[in-house]
């Protein structure tokens, strides 16, 4: 929840009470011209639902058992989330794989193809026995297969007499 009213972002706030069924709407810049910029979102709650017959005066003892409760809850507007800029062009990923076939690890998803290159050269060198792939979609642009293990020569027991 939001300090101040004065950060909530634009949008609509909306009040509900489950014990008593009430609820409202209200607009973040009504609530500012009404109650002022720096009153706390808590403080705002408290005076839209003060008249709830379940409301509970500060300092009061606590509720028994089956006493009911105001259960007001304010929800305010979700915050803007920034439009990151996206390069035109596809994107190129660089992926590490398991011994099974499967993507372990998806490293980066870069758009140039220069900086992709350059992100594959160093997976390879930090990553030197796995399989690793510079993909643009499902199209394998580059890849460095996994290094075979080198195998033991069995020893040759010699047959001259």
């Amino acid at each position: 929840m939001a300090g101040l009213l004065r950060d909530i972002q634009p949008g609509r706030v909306y009040v509900d009470c489950s014990s008593c069924k009430r609820s409202g709407r209200y607009t973040v810049a009504s609530l500012r011209e009404r109650f002022g910029l720096d009153v706390s979102t808590l403080d705002v709650l408290r005076h839209l639902m003060a008249s709830c017959r379940y409301q509970r005066a500060p300092g009061s003892p606590p509720a028994r058992k089956y006493e009911h409760l105001c259960l007001a809850a304010i929800t305010l507007p979700p915050p803007i989330r920034p439009e990151i800029p996206v390069p035109p062009g596809v994107p190129y990923t660089v992926e590490v794989w398991t011994e099974t076939g499967s993507i372990e690890v998806r490293l980066a998803v870069i758009y140039p193809i220069d900086m992709a290159r350059a992100a594959f050269e160093v997976a390879c060198q930090l990553w030197p026995k796995h399989e690793v792939t510079l993909r643009d979609r499902c199209r394998i642009v580059e890849k460095r297969e996994r290094p075979e293990a080198p195998t033991r020569a069995a020893p040759v027991a010699s047959l001259l007499p």
